[in-house]
C-alpha cells in the first residue's frame, strides 16, 4: 500500500475475511467501473468454494463503503479480466471463468470483451500470462494462450513476448499507474522491456503472496480504469484485521 501511494494511487480497504486466507487477493471479488463519480462492482462468481465464502462478506464490505454492488450472473473471476481504457476489454477463459461471461463482463463494462483461452494451467487467470498497459502495449507469456487468443491479442495489442520462466515468476503480475509499475518481481527481462516503453519499474518484495499463487495485480483491484494512465488509481486492498 505504501508503494502504490508513493507512486500516485489512492487506496481503499477493506477487511480480511478470516478463514478465507485467499481474500487477500482483493482484485479477484468483483469487477468494477466508475461512472459519473460513482464506483460499481459486479461481483464475481468464483468456481470454488474456497473463493465463494468471501462473496457475503464482500457485499457487505463494498456496500460499506459506498460502492454499488451489482450481484453476479456469470463465471469469472476478477483477475480473469484486464481492461484497455476507452477501446475493449480481455478476459482469460478455461481455469477460473467461463467464455459466456464475456458477454455479462461487455454488458457491465460498455466496452467490447475479447474473450482469450488460456491453455496453461500453471498461469491460470489472465493477470500472470498478460501485463496491459494503458497505450495497448501487452507483454505476453505466448505459451499460455491458445493459438487463437495469440492471433486475437495480436490484432488489437502491441505484443512484446516474455519467457514462460518469468511469468512463472509473476513479473507479468504488475500494476501500471502512470508512469510507474508496481512490481513483486525483480525481473530483468521484464524490467528492460518496461524501461524500454519510457516506464520506471518500481519493486517491493511480494515472495509470501507469490508461494499463495499472486503477485502486485492480483492484491489490488482498479476501481476507475480511465485514470490508470494519467493520474492517480483508486484501488481496493484487502487487509488483515
Amino acid at each position: 500500500m505504501r508503494v502504490v501511494r508513493r507512486v500516485g494511487g489512492h487506496v481503499i480497504t477493506v477487511p480480511f475475511v478470516h478463514g478465507a486466507f485467499d481474500s487477500v487477493f482483493a482484485k479477484d471479488n468483483a469487477l468494477y467501473i466508475t461512472r459519473r463519480a460513482q464506483t460499481h462492482a459486479m461481483l464475481a462468481r468464483p468456481r470454488f468454494s474456497e473463493r465463494q465464502m468471501e462473496q457475503a462478506a464482500r457485499t457487505r464490505d463494498l456496500t460499506h463503503t459506498g460502492i454499488t454492488v451489482e450481484p453476479y450472473s456469470a463465471d469469472f473471476e476478477g483477475g480473469d479480466v484486464l481492461v484497455l481504457p476507452g477501446r475493449c476489454a480481455f478476459l482469460g477463459y478455461g481455469f477460473r471463468s467461463s467464455r459466456n461471461a464475456a458477454l455479462v463482463v461487455e454488458r457491465f463494462l460498455g466496452l467490447p470483451v475479447i474473450p482469450l483461452e488460456l491453455v496453461d494451467p500453471a498461469l491460470y487467470h489472465l493477470d500472470t500470462a498478460l501485463a496491459l498497459l494503458a497505450d495497448g502495449t501487452a507483454l505476453v507469456c505466448d505459451e499460455a494462450f491458445s493459438p487463437v487468443a495469440r492471433r486475437g491479442l495480436r490484432e488489437v495489442c502491441n505484443v512484446i513476448p516474455v519467457s514462460r520462466d518469468e511469468a512463472l515468476r509473476f513479473a507479468l503480475n504488475v500494476i501500471e499507474i502512470g508512469d510507474a509499475v508496481v512490481t513483486g518481481t525483480d525481473s530483468a527481462e521484464v524490467n528492460e522491456i518496461l524501461e524500454s516503453l519510457g516506464k520506471r519499474t518500481v519493486y517491493t518484495p511480494l515472495d509470501e503472496f507469490h508461494r499463495a499463487g499472486g503477485s502486485a495485480a492480483c492484491l489490488l483491484a482498479v476501481l476507475d480504469h480511465a485514470t490508470v494512465a494519467t493520474a492517480a488509481t483508486t484501488a481496493m486492498r484487502s487487509t488483515a484485521a
